[in-house]
């Protein structure tokens, strides 16, 4: 594959610049349309199937992406540490090495080693018709010719993964080579990790997505030419919906609803994008303006925009009884888990879930309150000790009181991986009760924003008891932070730290359940 010599000169006569300002043209004036088409890449391509804004946004307007969070670049973490694993998976390949920032290269050094006969690479690059793609895995097929492979942390085929691969395919092709295959390498959520090195064969599934592939290809030049004509355009305009969120969550999100008022009608429960779209037509872009009788709303979302527009909450009849069947002493329980992509701990799957912590407050009939908690600070497998302590804090009789079903999942997950105590914990989860559910059929507050999650609904029944200033503000950060303070390299005084957040953490959602249950009983 030879390089285009004048690839650098193209790249900057490509490199479109706008005549207005951003903020001039969403003003309402006219963009003149650019010459130039900027180059696509593959996640480009999957962006502009997604969303043709997003593709334009990335393209002209990258800066007002919405800043990545640490769960979101613990994702991107995860995907290259599975990446490079895999790499294993097929060894003897070179990888080349340049990145993004180094497109020409890339190109070259990927050209010079199919030269000199590499029968597998590692992040190869490939480039026809000003579309760049960087392929995981190439490798030779024998006489038939390459294959493709496509790497994702995943446990199953997606159908975003096939016009992943196909636009993969059709520009390898297009740079002339003889494509055979296509392929996927996931992880295998049956894999029984035993403990030592991985079992790369095991851990990973090879699925051949050849089929898939070659009939998605015909759509990809006009799909191709759509695209190219839009980004010489101005910017497209798009309602904001369901594919904000599908299949990834748009990184212009924050930019692009922005318009949004403090109660607005994306705060309604499960609304579909025909409600939303024909709202937004109609410039309705809050719940208070929502007419109550129109026709589309379920109960639920007409309750929503009741209470926004009242602005009182709503305690339904049925609060009382909700909570009447209560038997002290109540202990309010709640987990921390990770779930790592790759097994940590001899004997689990990929993305099992794991509870490495838990906090418990126990109410007593006479107001009495005890709060205890536990926390595994070392490598070997929490669940032992893990399940033994709460055993031990949970006899007796009472109530155990969570906020969500989660709490029952992780239990029965103990159950089966610690059979010893299968009894026991079967002997929980009859005590166990649901507070949220308690919450969100009874329950509706215009702070709430149309969702019951205990970090919604706390600020507005207990406004005195807050999230706010904490070091570890939400499950995801907890996770990281765990697996950082066990796994990572931190010194021991800031291992300790960690641990420290990370029991004040927990230790406030079970003081929250505590404090909102006085506040329902109050309101029954």
């Amino acid at each position: 594959m030879a390089p285009d010599p004048d690839h650098r000169a193209s790249r900057r006569r490509i490199r479109p610049t706008p005549l207005l300002t951003f903020k001039q043209a969403t003003e309402g004036r006219r963009y003149k349309v650019m010459a130039r088409v900027p180059r696509l890449s593959k996640s480009r391509f999957q962006a502009g199937l997604q969303c043709p804004k997003r593709l334009w946004l990335t393209c002209h307007h990258p800066e007002l992406a919405d800043p990545i969070g640490e769960a979101k670049q613990a994702v991107f973490d995860l995907g290259h540490k599975v990446g490079e694993l895999a790499r294993a998976r097929f060894p003897g390949g070179v990888l080349v090495a340049e990145d993004y920032t180094q497109t020409f290269s890339a190109l070259q050094t990927t050209g010079r080693l199919i030269a000199d006969g590499v029968s597998c690479l590692y992040e190869p690059a490939f480039e026809h018709e000003g579309i760049l793609v960087r392929v995981d895995v190439l490798r030779k097929d024998g006489d038939r010719g390459w294959e493709i492979i496509e790497v994702k942390s995943s446990t199953q085929i997606k159908t975003e993964y096939i016009s992943d691969a196909a636009i993969q395919a059709y520009v390898v092709r297009g740079a002339g080579m003889a494509l055979a295959r296509s392929g996927l390498l996931h992880l295998n959520n049956q894999y029984v990790y035993p403990g030592g090195p991985y079992d790369l064969e095991e851990l990973f599934v090879l699925e051949d997505l050849t089929t898939q592939v070659e009939e998605y290809l015909p759509r990809i030049p006009a799909l191709l030419t759509t695209m190219k004509a839009m980004l010489v355009g101005g910017c497209p305009e798009v309602s904001i919906g369901r594919r904000c969120r599908v299949p990834y969550d748009c990184e212009f999100m924050g930019h692009c609803r922005s318009f949004l008022p403090e109660f607005p009608v994306t705060d309604l429960p499960r609304v579909t994008d025909g409600l939303l779209f024909e709202f937004l037509g109609r410039g309705i872009h809050s719940t208070r303006d929502v007419p109550l009788s129109h026709p589309g709303l379920t109960a639920r979302q007409r309750t929503v925009c009741e209470v926004a527009q009242s602005g009182e909450p709503r305690y339904g009849e049925g609060l009382a009884a909700g909570l009447a069947d209560l038997v002290y002493p109540l202990h309010f329980l709640d987990f921390e888990t990770i779930n790592p992509a790759l097994p940590l701990y001899e004997g689990t799957r990929p993305y099992q879930v794991i509870p490495v912590q838990w906090s418990c407050h126990t109410l007593d009939e006479d107001g009495a309150l005890e709060h205890h908690e536990f926390i595994h600070r070392e490598k070997a497998d929490p669940r032992p000790a893990l399940t033994d302590r709460l055993l031990a804090t949970l006899a007796g009789p009472g109530t155990v009181v969570t906020y969500s079903g989660y709490e029952g999942t992780v239990l029965r997950g103990l159950a089966d991986s610690q059979p010893r105590w299968a009894v026991e914990i079967a002997d929980v989860l009859t005590r166990l009760f649901d507070l949220h559910k308690v919450v969100h059929e009874h329950v509706c507050h215009p702070e709430f924003h149309g969702r019951t999650s205990l970090k919604n609904v706390l600020p507005a029944l207990v406004p005195d008891l807050s999230y706010r200033g904490l070091a570890i503000p939400n499950g995801e950060v907890a996770t990281l932070r765990y697996r950082e303070a066990v796994w990572g390299d931190l010194a021991e005084c800031e291992r300790e730290a960690v641990f420290d957040d990370l029991l004040e953490y927990c230790s406030l959602d079970t003081l929250a359940m505590v404090r909102l249950f006085a506040e329902l009983r109050r309101r029954a």
